[in-house]
């Protein structure tokens, strides 16, 4: 048994009654799998360790206090809150924004934009170092640059106004077929071995 924890105390809660079949937990195969309580509140009443316990209690705690810290806010405050909130992945990150001045918000999502473009470039260039047949074929590569390295393709697919230059090719090759996907006339993607 866990510190602090007892079933007696769990189950003797009257928050939300007793767990009903059906409604709480599944009854026979081939049910709806509907649940009247979600995973998460399920886990705040049974958690699997007390490891789990205080990062449960931990999260509700910060997010209580960024409730608080939200509502507190002038119109104008809000207002630039929901413009930098997009760079803003948690509930410690927002936490930490709102407890900055003015001039130390601006300072702190620049860094955030920072961060968030470095972290793109690096996985722009994870692709390009793994794409396909030893760096042949890259993101953002243009059609003519395709029919360079692989050839015409075998199969052309358009999808919608052919204006935008949405296509799937294909390349058949000792029987396995790849296909490129463009969005306006540039690789977005590809799969191999079809």
């Amino acid at each position: 048994m866990l510190p602090d924890r007892s079933f007696i105390e769990e189950m003797e809660r009257e928050d939300g009654g007793f767990l009903s079949p059906g409604q709480d937990f599944p009854v026979v195969s081939g049910d709806t799998g509907e649940r009247g309580r979600s995973r998460e509140e399920i886990m705040s009443r049974t958690p699997a360790s007390e490891r789990s316990r205080r990062l449960n209690k931990e999260s509700v705690s910060l997010r209580e206090e960024l409730i608080q810290k939200e509502d507190a806010m002038t119109e104008e405050e809000a207002g630039r809150y929901l413009q930098d909130k997009k760079f803003l992945q948690t509930d410690s990150d927002k936490l930490y924004y709102l407890s900055l001045s003015p001039y130390e918000r601006n300072s702190y999502i620049q860094t955030k934009q920072m961060d968030l473009k470095e972290d793109l470039d690096q996985r722009r260039n994870m692709v390009q170092r793994h794409s396909v047949h030893g760096s042949e074929l890259f993101l953002g590569m243009e059609k003519s640059e395709v029919i360079d390295v692989w050839g015409k393709p075998a199969r052309v697919e358009i999808a919608g106004n052919p204006k935008n230059q949405n296509e799937r090719w294909s390349f058949v090759e000792d029987g396995s077929v790849r296909q490129v996907y463009f969005e306006n006339g540039k690789v977005q993607g590809w799969a191999l071995d079809l």
